[in-house]
């Protein structure tokens, strides 16, 4: 057997080799560290900044480790975009470090089922487009196709979701199971050495694994799994943990039935019993559409918005949570209405098959629709009793409905993930105050190993910050409240015309909110010459290539722009942060939360809604200096920083290196910028 750190130094030996290649002692370490966790079984939370060259100092042991040891190694991101970069360009490059025979290690890509293409779906299609799509797509995934298919990419957006696997399918007994692109992934992923995927992908295997009767999911037995952006992964599993009850989840319940009667119809035939099969169908679809109008009219009557169910019982009895409590009246009889439906479609199901004596096939996709029927009918008869710290309240927006939502998160990860398989959280920016502390009681992981690696970056000369004089801009807070919101606005529109001038576009802006954006994009000059883009609310992949390729050109963002966006060289020489992105407690997950922490004797603001804004300025700040000859400037234009307590604490989060100004000019010269 080959020692892990033999192999790992032998690649890096042969990294060092590579042209243009900037030796990091760090990186090594960060390298052995990892295999040091992987073969040992250990945890680890490390942070590993920018520049550092973290997707190959996890590929480099995690190839060592499996070919050493033969461990099962996942490694999941937050976002699709990193895992096909580790996949398309980090991993091919990693293996060609090491001097392997064909076959030694095996590799898979698993991204979700509908991010691969159905081949059912294809044949529905003109030939054009799915021959072509077929022949050279190697993976079936969405980008293949959005690279195969030369359509417009609006039209693209419109055609993908009618490609796309759907959400719960015939499986193995689908026809084109054979060829199935998904299922050909998850069946190479189940015996891969070495899976790379993302984080929603893991909670869902840790999902199937915990029921299960071998605690293993459609994964695999996992030895070690490395979470890259780490940071995002308390998001991951809110959204994995999340339920919701609207007009189209309910249209998907029916689909889902819909679907089952198909497959069940021939056999139906041949019992000589398909008017029974198709009236039990169609009373279920009856049942659902009531249900449907029934949540429609609850959705519209005054009173019916608000929390309606808060555990733990304390919580929902704190002083002032009366307020945010609605009319719950009509809500728990649509609950049981929706899972009495389900309960008597499974139970119909069960009866008439019972009577055909169906065969094996019959009895797997029964079980694989029943289980899915069943659980939205269960999670629907919870939805006034929630378990742990969640909230059941009422959802307002395109469609109507009602969620349930985990607010805390550290129990349930425990279960699914920490107490089940040695980890690494790994991120560039995981510590806060030079302390894990609070991610580990975000997530609730418990690393044995913490580690806080320096920058490769020189930031006294690569970077400057500027702060504008005290009274340039207003107080957001104080605006708001006194109903000067416009002065302000206009305020922060002078501020991004004068920085945006000086720098020649080059900018990224990044705001906290929508309506606070686009307030400030309406007074912004237009100028041919240094064109601005706004974030749209859909699809913002497409602005960011193109602010990439113009240099002369700013942007707007939002959430998806403050982690995750890489856009090094002349294309942006400033960040500009508008305000500080405090948590505003209007949504009733934050609402609860608040009132646990306030019940826990904590201070919410600063135990969260400080802390969760220092972690993501950190990583807006983030997006500026990607390379080692990225020069530019980081813009804090909210006035508070400079003017309350906490404003020290937030730069202290910065690099520390990096000198301050209240001239965007004096700022820019600081680094060599014209």
């Amino acid at each position: 057997m080959s020692d892990y750190r033999e192999l790992i130094e032998s690649a890096f030996d042969r990294l060092r080799e590579q042209p243009g290649f900037v030796d990091r002692p760090d990186q090594y370490q960060l390298a052995l560290l990892l295999g040091d966790l992987m073969v040992g079984g250990g945890s680890g939370a490390i942070e590993a900044p920018t520049g550092l060259g973290k997707s190959l100092a996890s590929l480099i042991p995690a190839i060592a480790v499996a070919v050493s040891h033969q461990k099962r190694i996942a490694i999941g991101t937050f976002t699709n975009v990193l895992a096909d970069q580790y996949w398309r360009k980090d991993l091919p490059f990693a293996l060609s470090l090491f001097d392997l025979p064909e076959g030694t290690i095996k590799t898979q890509q698993l991204m979700g089922r509908q991010r691969y293409a159905c081949q059912m779906s294809l044949e529905e299609f003109p030939r054009d487009i799915s021959d072509a799509f077929r022949r050279e797509a190697e993976m079936g995934t969405e980008n293949e196709f959005r690279r195969i298919v030369k359509k417009p990419m609006r039209e693209i957006s419109q055609i993908w979701p009618k490609v796309a696997a759907p959400q719960i399918c015939a499986g193995k007994f689908c026809p084109a199971y054979n060829d199935c692109y998904y299922f050909k992934a998850r069946q190479r992923a189940e015996s891969a050495h070495l899976i790379l995927t993302n984080h929603s992908i893991l909670l869902q295997d840790a999902l199937a694994a915990r029921v299960s009767q071998d605690d293993v999911g459609f994964l695999g037995k996992l030895d070690f799994i490395l979470f890259d952006e780490a940071h995002d992964l308390y998001s991951a599993a809110l959204g994995a943990l999340e339920f919701q009850v609207d007009t189209n989840s309910l249209s998907g319940l029916q689909s889902i039935a819909a679907r089952l009667g198909r497959e069940l119809l021939p056999e139906a035939r041949s019992h000589q019993s398909e008017d029974d099969w198709n009236a039990i169908l169609q009373d279920f679809q009856h049942d659902i559409e009531i249900c449907k109008q029934d949540l429609n009219l609850l959705s519209i009557e005054k009173g019916k918005q608000g929390i309606f169910a808060i555990s733990p019982v304390e919580v929902e009895k704190h002083p002032g949570m009366d307020k945010y409590m609605g009319n719950s009246e009509g809500i728990d009889p649509l609950m049981y209405a929706v899972s009495r439906a389900c309960d008597k479609f499974l139970d119909q199901v069960t009866e008439i098959k019972r009577g055909w004596q169906a065969g094996p096939a019959s009895n797997e996709l029964v079980r694989m629709y029943s289980m899915a029927i069943g659980d939205y009918g269960d999670r629907c008869r919870l939805f006034m009793t929630p378990a742990g710290l969640s909230v059941s309240y009422s959802k307002t927006g395109p469609v109507n409905g009602y969620r349930q939502d985990t607010v805390g998160v550290a129990e349930p990860l425990k279960e699914l993930l920490w107490d089940r398989i040695p980890y690494a959280c790994l991120s560039a920016t995981l510590a806060l105050d030079s302390s894990f502390d609070f991610y580990n009681d975000l997530v609730g992981c418990k690393p044995g190993t913490e580690e806080i690696l320096p920058s490769p970056f020189d930031f006294t000369t690569q970077a400057s910050l500027y702060l504008p004089k005290p009274g340039k801009i207003p107080d957001p807070t104080v605006a708001r409240k006194q109903g000067s919101e416009h002065l302000y606005f206009q305020a922060i529109a002078d501020e991004l015309t004068e920085i945006i001038q000086a720098m020649s576009g080059r900018t990224l802006a990044l705001f906290h909110s929508r309506r606070e954006m686009e307030a400030v994009y309406a007074l912004m000059p237009r100028d041919e010459e240094l064109p601005i883009t706004i974030q749209p609310r859909m699809a913002p992949g497409p602005i960011g290539d193109m602010f990439k390729r113009r240099t002369n050109s700013s942007l707007f963002g939002l959430r998806s722009f403050w982690t995750g966006f890489d856009a090094p060289g002349d294309t942006l020489s400033c960040v500009v942060i508008v305000r500080v992105p405090f948590e505003v407690p209007t949504e009733p997950p934050v609402i609860v939360r608040m009132a646990s922490l306030v019940q826990a004797g904590k201070d919410p603001f600063r135990e969260h809604t400080l802390a969760q804004a220092k972690l993501l300025i950190r990583q807006g700040a983030g997006r500026l200096i990607r390379t080692e000859t990225d020069r530019g400037v980081i813009a804090l234009l909210d006035p508070r920083v400079q003017s309350k307590p906490y404003g020290e604490e937030i730069l202290m989060n910065l690099p520390m290196d990096m000198s301050r100004f209240t001239d965007i000019y004096e700022a820019m010269a600081a680094v060599g910028l014209e």
